[in-house]
């Protein structure tokens, strides 16, 4: 009989003990969610060309580790280098057809105030001879004459003043034309700069396709450059929305990848996202259409690496991550980032 009180004490306490893991497991597990469902993430930077051309070299390769300004692929120049003199004679042509309208403008300007004093002289010798005229001292052709004579100055005038202005106005023409040529020696010289194709951030090659002797267009991806500072790497968790409820910015997250799970990394909640995966899908969900299932969705959390616990630059992109959040630890706030 003691032999079955003391089983059945011993079953009991097994159970208890049992009930209070699955208990405290149950409550740590509220309290610290954590997903499997997380991988490392971080910023790419494409690079590619931003003129036509054919590629006369290419300086790196892929896995390399490049400094920022570093040369990564150059361009030949040849084609850049005849637009550049095209541009530079279109300029002296049209520097040229300015100084010619000046130059005009000042004969213009000297014929006007040639033709004003003609003009004056006309005038003066009418009034003489009207009032010789008058008093019957000099004969009336004369008169004639000089009434004709200020009719020529007044048209000569008026039609200096006019060639005055249509030459102006062709100086303001190549005005403009020096402008329009001036800019595309500068649009050229600009293009010339981008036959030498450097590396915009410090990181690691990767995605290489550019070949020396390679017609490039525009946009065309060469390679791409990851940088591996914790300021560009992130993990990117997708938590269940049932596991939602307790996480906030700021809550401190632990972490392994499962090529060293031996090695926790530290970080923090940076943000959640607005949507879940399947709100942004390429297909979402119609579920006002037909049989309705409910599954549940995940929502997308970037967690934030801490940079003392990357300082080897250890993380790469697309490494398989175990993610875990203390809820209960204080928020990191922006002074301890």
């Amino acid at each position: 009989m003691a032999k079955k009180w003391i089983s059945l004490a011993v079953i009991l306490g097994v159970v208890a003990a049992i009930a209070l893991f699955a208990v405290r497991s149950f409550r740590r597990a509220e309290a610290h969610p954590s997903t499997e469902n997380a991988y490392v993430s971080g910023d790419v930077f494409p690079v590619s060309s931003r003129i036509p051309g054919t590629l006369a070299s290419v300086e790196v390769g892929d896995n390399q580790a490049v400094t920022k300004g570093q040369l990564l692929a150059t361009l030949d120049p040849r084609d850049a280098d005849r637009q550049i003199d095209q541009a530079r004679t279109s300029l002296e042509e049209a520097r040229s057809g300015l100084a010619k309208d000046r130059a005009q403008i000042e004969q213009a300007r000297a014929k006007v105030v040639a033709d004003e004093s003609r003009l004056a002289l006309a005038r003066t010798n009418l009034g003489r001879f009207t009032e010789l005229t008058r008093r019957d001292s000099a004969p009336r052709a004369r008169l004639d004459d000089a009434v004709t004579a200020e009719a020529v100055a007044a048209a000569d005038l008026s039609a200096s003043r006019k060639a005055l202005a249509a030459t102006e106005a062709n100086l303001g023409v190549s005005g403009e034309k020096v402008k329009v040529q001036q800019a595309r020696l500068e649009t050229a010289e600009l293009n010339r700069t981008y036959c030498t194709i450097l590396a915009p951030v410090e990181g690691v090659v990767s995605k290489k396709s550019g070949q020396a002797g390679q017609v490039v267009n525009p946009g065309q991806p060469l390679l791409a450059i990851v940088p591996l500072g914790t300021s560009h790497v992130f993990v990117a968790a997708n938590f269940k929305e049932t596991e939602l409820k307790n996480i906030r910015v700021g809550q401190r997250v632990g972490f392994h990848t499962d090529v060293n799970p031996g090695r926790t990394y530290e970080g923090w909640v940076e943000s959640l996202s607005a949507g879940t995966g399947a709100a942004f899908s390429l297909l979402p969900a119609e579920n006002a259409t037909g049989n309705w299932v409910k599954i549940v969705q995940r929502l997308p959390v970037r967690i934030a690496v801490a940079p003392e616990s990357d300082s080897d630059q250890s993380l790469r992109l697309g490494l398989s991550v175990h993610v875990e959040v203390d809820t209960e630890a204080p928020l990191r706030t922006p002074a301890t980032k």
